[in-house]
């Protein structure tokens, strides 16, 4: 059984390789990231199985977000399923900022990798 450190760190690699592939333009690769069984939940959106997944992150992209950071407040660890709170920000070209806020993820150990089951988030930023 791995210690609530050991998965917080696991989850915290997963997080900057979620960042980096976002970066990277690869929606596909964010996905990946995904259980096969994921929901994502975001501001604004209907609920997103794995089946579009990929075309989400692709629409993220498409309105230019270059780059994401992801800050764990809290990781709690019950046997393959960790649940983690923490802030985000999603950020356009030349890292200017263009959304900030909260999210939840429950996290499934699958095969020995954690991946991203239960994704809700949603933004700080009032509407206009």
């Amino acid at each position: 059984m791995s210690s609530n450190a050991d998965v917080a760190s696991t989850i915290d690699k997963n997080n900057k390789k979620l960042c980096a592939t976002l970066a990277a333009g690869n929606a596909a690769g964010v996905a990946a990231l995904y259980a096969n069984d994921a929901r994502l939940m975001a501001t604004h959106n209907e609920t997103v199985s794995n089946d579009g997944l990929t075309a989400f992150w692709q629409g993220v992209i498409d309105m230019g977000v270059k780059d994401a950071s992801l800050l764990s407040d809290t990781v709690e660890v019950h046997g393959d399923t960790a649940i983690e709170v923490g802030k985000y920000v999603l950020y356009g070209a030349d890292r200017t900022a263009l959304d900030n806020g909260k999210y939840v993820v429950v996290w499934k150990n699958q095969g020995g990798d954690w991946k991203l089951k239960e994704d809700i988030f949603n933004s700080s930023v009032p509407a206009d």
